[in-house]
């Protein structure tokens, strides 16, 4: 297993990001609003995460795992932006 560190850069609104191994899901969100980080162990396989963000519309945002962009935007009219991916 590796430390990696999981952080969110959004000036204003609220999230919950998972991530998650082949095994499941814990049901636990790995980053909570209003943390901006937090040091995961991730055991060196594939994984898959999901989002969900709320805020102003317009608002960017950048999800990264160390210092790679794993999800970016900006959020739409309907102030709700949710997604997932495979690292």
């Amino acid at each position: 297993m590796s430390q990696q560190l999981l952080r969110i850069e959004m000036p204003e609104g609220k999230w919950v990001v998972d991530i998650f191994d082949k095994s499941g899901d814990s049901g636990e969100y790995d980053l909570i609003h209003p943390k901006t980080q937090v040091k995961l162990a991730l055991a060196d396989e594939m994984h898959g995460f999901r989002y969900n963000l709320t805020g102003p519309e317009g608002t960017p945002f950048a999800i990264y795992l160390d210092d790679t962009v794993i999800a970016e935007g900006t959020v739409d009219k309907s102030q709700n932006l949710n997604g997932t991916g495979i690292l």
